[in-house]
């Protein structure tokens, strides 16, 4: 199964392996608002790092694990939306809930290019529709089974349940006001990923790999290289950033260089005083977190 795609999972971890440090954020809900009740940064060291071996990344959130100090072992996780192909689709209103994945499964051969038995689909019911009121708009998502597998080994060699599956750009998207959104930088140590929502529920995402610890002006010349080919949204509106490796001054000289606004993500439904200091690390982690306490 791909994804919770938003339906309630109930409160879980988030939890990233990126290419330096295993990150994990745990959420509770006190007097109607979230708070961090549990997170850690890992650092992924020597043999760990960027290792696709699946004990070297269990070891790493076994570790992790034990630092958080939760006790919940249940787990969300994020793909690359380049990974998952998403659509808007439409489903007859009058289907109950159990025939809806069915109904999308006997159309799947049409919508995605992936065999069947190859097939993890999930999807997520928008409202109804605007052009057909007896129809629903779904969000469909589907993703190839043989690539989820090898993401989930290292979670159950850890003793850790992943419960949801979700597509890294939606996740995000929780991070927002519910009445606007603007483009999101995610700057790791060996990778910039831009994310946007120009069409509704839709994302777009375009990532571009970096050396670690490369200069300002080179860092610069690979997020223009980026930008390249006009996103199909506003930038002068600003810009978001986070990721492990966005610092308050690579925040000023994004601003300084391209001349729009940019801030650190600043969750908007998360109390800020419970946030950890290395927020911009945890950014998809509460993402995937906030979707749990839905």
């Amino acid at each position: 199964m791909l994804g919770r795609f938003g339906r309630d999972a109930g409160s879980v971890l988030g939890v990233e392996i990126a290419s330096d440090s295993v990150r994990i954020l745990e959420l509770q809900r006190r007097r109607g608002r979230h708070e961090v009740a549990a997170w850690v940064v890992e650092p992924i060291r020597g043999a760990l790092r960027g290792g696709g071996d699946t004990e070297v990344q269990a070891m790493a959130l076994r570790q992790a694990w034990r630092r958080c100090g939760s006790r919940s072992r249940r787990v969300a996780l994020a793909v690359p939306g380049s990974q998952v192909i998403c659509k808007v689709g439409q489903l007859p209103a009058a289907l109950a809930e159990p025939e809806r994945e069915a109904h999308l499964l006997a159309d799947a051969e049409r919508l995605f290019p992936f065999p069947i038995d190859d097939l993890a689909l999930d999807f997520q019911v928008l409202g109804i529709s605007q052009q057909a009121p007896h129809m629903l708009d779904v969000l469909v998502g589907a993703a190839r089974q043989s690539v989820l597998a090898p993401l989930l080994q290292p979670f159950e060699a850890a003793g850790l349940e992943v419960v949801a599956v979700e597509v890294d750009s939606l996740a995000l998207r929780r991070l927002q006001a519910t009445d606007s959104c603007r483009p999101l930088l995610q700057v790791e140590a060996a990778s910039l990923t831009l994310h946007g929502w120009p069409d509704g529920p839709l994302p777009w995402r375009k990532a571009q790999r970096i050396e670690p610890g490369v200069g300002s002006a080179e860092f610069l010349a690979h997020l223009e290289s980026l930008l390249e080919g006009d996103p199909p949204f506003e930038m002068t509106a600003g810009l978001m950033v986070g990721g492990g490796a966005a610092t308050d001054a690579c925040v000023r000289s994004l601003a300084r260089h391209f001349g729009f606004p940019c801030e650190r993500v600043c969750p908007q439904r998360v109390h800020a005083a419970s946030l950890p200091d290395r927020c911009g690390a945890m950014v998809l982690p509460l993402g995937l977190a906030l979707g749990g306490t839905q």
